[in-house]
């Protein structure tokens, strides 16, 4: 399934995450702990180049930094420029969109973009995009929710925070088929398992809080990748 909310135009997509990380700060997102996930699964050598696409809060950037890449960012939002140039200072940071990115051609090794492509207003182009600016051998990491996550299909809910802007839920399958229709193969895939860490059973003293969620970490724990949150995919450029 491809569902987007409904149809916000660039600015209307631009406020809305200005809000929110004015509102949040360098809370908006992830903390800084939940990015080495996605460097390790890209196997990152230093002193090569990384391009993170929507950085939000910049702590992508400042974990890849400090491994001895040289990094750089781009987001729509003004606030998240703001905040990712304080969080790393050593990165180059630009405002842009991913379907317009501001750096030139075969620039870089790695290109991530984390929980973003489901929001672009074109995700084809955004792809195209990442592909440009991309050396020949380099490697992709992008993160995307799945339209087949289990609980969603229990509950009866679907999309994630971020749904009330703009959002494409995709299955496993789908989200293959949109890279390889790209020119992009994947290389692995993964769940995200960072919302499973976040959840502490023991942080309370209410027995039925303490059950249901150790309940939930038991089955986030065991779900098949097929039914997962979201996918981590590992991707390159596939061979003319």
């Amino acid at each position: 399934m491809d569902k987007a909310t409904h149809n916000p135009t660039e600015q209307d997509i631009r406020e809305w995450y200005n809000r929110r990380y004015a509102d949040r700060g360098l809370g908006s997102m992830r903390p800084p702990d939940a990015y080495q996930v996605f460097l390790n699964a890209l196997d990152v050598q230093p002193a090569r180049t990384l391009l993170d696409i929507a950085c939000g809060t910049g702590f992508l950037l400042r974990a890849a930094a400090q491994r001895g890449l040289k990094t750089c960012g781009t987001d729509i939002s003004e606030e998240a420029v703001r905040l990712s140039r304080q969080t790393s200072p050593e990165s180059e940071v630009k405002i842009g969109k991913g379907e317009d990115l501001q750096f030139p051609d075969g620039l870089f090794d790695y290109v991530t973009c984390i929980g973003s492509l489901e929001h672009f207003l074109d995700m084809e182009k955004g792809l195209g995009e990442m592909k440009r600016v991309s050396k020949p051998d380099a490697r992709l990491c992008v993160t995307v929710p799945n339209s087949n996550f289990l609980y969603w299909r229990v509950s009866g809910k679907h999309g994630t925070e971020q749904q009330d802007i703009n959002e494409h839920l995709m299955s496993l399958s789908e989200w293959k088929q949109l890279f390889s229709r790209n020119g992009l193969e994947v290389v692995h895939t993964s769940q995200d398992r960072w919302p499973m860490k976040k959840i502490r059973p023991f942080a309370t003293l209410n027995p039925l809080r303490i059950v249901r969620d150790l309940s939930f970490k038991l089955v986030w724990a065991v779900l098949p990748l097929r039914s997962a949150y979201q996918f981590i995919f590992v991707l390159k450029k596939r061979a003319n």
